[in-house]
């Protein structure tokens, strides 16, 4: 989607208010203190005005109902439902759930609503009820399980529920038990900061800050601390995104743009449509101001809003690299899944459809000179749609260079060395990074990938929000010569404490389908123990580092080697994939010559073999990968 003045914003996903009207009173929410009734009215979306909307614009494919108020206080909700589903549109929706009826919980499922985000701060009603003013958590909690009943009656997987907590020093100390009550509810859970000072005066500041930065999986307990540590605002940037890819609108049809604004809107669907009000000068105007292209104006609602003053101040605007395509799913889509193939269909088969769809708008878009060919344009695709992302790997060598270069002004800079997949590994790669004092790649982050990290030079500190040390701590001090292994959905990050840059090497892989959850928990390792641990004997001698069964590999072992002058041995093939990184010394494999820090890959079924050509004591580390 481009910025452009002169291309036509034209969102497959927007977001409809289908009530202003709330039954609790939560002390830091404009709709409870009355600030958003003054200016947006308390009101609820009327189906016949849902319909016109759904109607006019078949491009729409997904909606969020929600923002300021209660979805269920609309008494017009099963008809809406009802309606998306017919039209095939997606329905997302973020609520309290404490008034609902047994109606409105079976059409959930049996209309297949996408997502549903329950907002639930406590896992107990003498905590959620501080915050949830007037609100009923045992209410809340039978109301889920009701939800799952009828996913189990219907044979559903929807609505996916998430159990979104918002953290306070009230409740900071329930949030381990409300993740194990999310997950005995088949919800994923989901922690974020209070909007603190956004609306009113900050309402139960953190008290055990260390207990947040842990338990939340950010390494930090504040915005502020937030801002400091990673140098951007927590999710309010993404708000402003809402202006080019999913805009906010009122229930009686005013474009408000984004949902923190409630003050000001740029036109009203109902009266002039939806896309010429999202493509008139006003709001033109504003998308311009949030890339600071253009100056404050008083008329415009980003001028009075806290988010744009700072990003006005710091000169933090937004680039063309972060208008994101639009890659919403199209109804037809949503159709396939939810009423022609049902959940039968492999849900990567639906995924192929969406990819090729993809690629031949790509192939368009660079046909008509709007997109240049760049390989990153197509890899993005496939990767977001688990096709297989580069070639299949074969037997190679992959010389590298100490020290790398770092980026002075980022701190972090990648060096991709291969990607692509296996026989028995739908996406394996390794990259190499060279980080900057103080410097980190990203915020704590989790991903289906498993992950190995061997450190090269410098050291660093790791953030692993979900464990903790001995001392209370949620850090771990890498030193170079150690690795760590990151199961799937561990949440990490890492910072250099080192003067010197760090340079680290990553292995990253998943398998498609996982097996099972991960035997091998987090592990921190050292390549080679000191010299008096360690005898090297003549030849090639072997060492056991550690090996069990991961999420996607009936085992990962890993060894460390020691291959004397002129010792090797001869070529053989392996069932599994390997992959070596040279430590010390030199070896020759596959017709070349390589020293330190070079990567080596060996492709199940392939033959290869290796002998040491120097002078030296060769040292390396060998990573098996296990698919059978």
């Amino acid at each position: 989607m481009s910025s452009s003045k002169k291309e036509i914003i034209q969102p497959r996903s927007i977001r409809l208010e289908a009530s202003t009207v709330c039954q609790l009173k939560c002390p830091s929410c404009p709709t409870a203190t009355g600030q958003t009734g003054k200016k947006l009215g308390a009101g609820v979306l009327k189906f016949s005005d849902f319909k016109d909307i759904v109607d006019k614009n078949p491009r729409i494919s997904k909606i969020e109902l929600s923002n300021w108020g209660e979805i269920f206080l609309n008494k017009e909700l099963l008809k809406i439902i009802k309606y998306a589903y017919k039209r095939n549109v997606a329905l997302h929706a973020n609520v309290n759930l404490n008034n609902v009826s047994d109606d409105v919980l079976k059409g959930l499922v049996k209309y297949k609503f996408q997502r549903i985000t329950c907002s639930i701060d406590g896992a107990s009603q003498e905590t959620y009820s501080i915050y949830r003013v007037n609100g009923n958590f045992n209410q809340v909690i039978e109301n889920i399980k009701a939800i799952n009943k009828f996913k189990a009656r219907y044979y559903s997987r929807f609505p996916v529920l998430i159990w979104q907590f918002v953290v306070f020093g009230h409740n900071e100390h329930e949030i381990s038990k409300a993740r194990k009550m999310a997950e005995d509810l088949n919800m994923k859970f989901r922690a974020k900061l209070s909007w603190e000072d956004m609306y009113t005066k900050p309402f139960s500041p953190i008290k055990d800050a260390q207990l947040v930065r842990r338990e939340t999986g950010f390494g930090v307990a504040t915005r502020d601390e937030f801002r400091a540590k990673y140098g951007k605002e927590y999710v309010l940037r993404h708000c402003c995104l809402k202006l080019w890819d999913s805009p906010q609108i009122n229930y009686d049809g005013r474009v408000l743009g984004c949902p923190i604004n409630f003050w000001d809107d740029y036109g009203n669907v109902l009266k002039d449509g939806l896309v010429p009000c999202l493509n008139n000068e006003k709001i033109v105007y504003a998308r311009e101001m949030l890339m600071g292209k253009r100056e404050s104006r008083e008329d415009i609602p980003c001028a009075q809003c806290k988010v744009y003053k700072r990003m006005k101040e710091n000169k933090d605007w937004f680039t063309d690299k972060d208008i994101k395509k639009d890659y919403t799913k199209s109804r037809t889509v949503i159709m396939l899944q939810n009423k022609i193939l049902e959940y039968k269909l492999i849900k990567g088969t639906i995924n192929r459809l969406v990819a090729v769809k993809r690629l031949l708008r790509n192939v368009i878009l660079i046909l008509q000179g709007k997109e240049s060919m760049r390989f990153g344009l197509f890899l993005s695709v496939f990767r977001a749609t688990g096709v297989k992302p580069g070639p299949r790997l074969a037997n190679r060598v992959y010389p590298l260079q100490i020290p790398l270069t770092p980026d002075e002004k980022k701190g972090w800079k990648p060096y991709p060395i291969f990607r692509g997949f296996t026989k028995g590994l739908q996406d394996l790669s390794c990259h190499a990074s060279v980080l900057t004092k103080e410097s980190c790649p990203h915020p704590p982050h989790m991903h289906k990938e498993e992950e190995l990290l061997l450190l090269l030079t410098g050291e660093v500190e790791l953030l692993l929000p979900t464990i903790q040390a001995s001392d209370g701590s949620q850090y771990r001090h890498l030193k170079s010569g150690q690795f760590v292994y990151y199961p799937s959905n561990f949440a990490h990050t890492l910072q250099t404490t080192s003067e010197t840059p760090a340079t680290y090497l990553m292995f990253k892989w998943h398998a498609g389908v996982k097996k099972k959850k991960s035997e091998l928990a987090f592990r921190h390792f050292s390549m080679f123990h000191p010299e008096k641990d360690f005898e090297i004997k003549y030849g090639f001698t072997p060492r056991l580092v550690f090996e069990g069964p991961t999420a996607y590999l009936q085992k990962l072992h890993c060894h460390t080697s020691t291959l004397t002058p002129g010792a090797g041995y001869k070529p053989h093939a392996d069932i599994y994939d390997v992959a070596i990184v040279i430590l010390e010394g030199e070896v020759e494999t596959l017709g070349e010559r390589v020293g330190p820090y070079s990567v080596i890959f060996y492709a199940a079924g392939k033959l290869h073999g290796m002998q040491n050509p120097g002078t030296a004591v060769a040292k390396y580390i060998v990573f098996e990968f296990h698919t059978k």
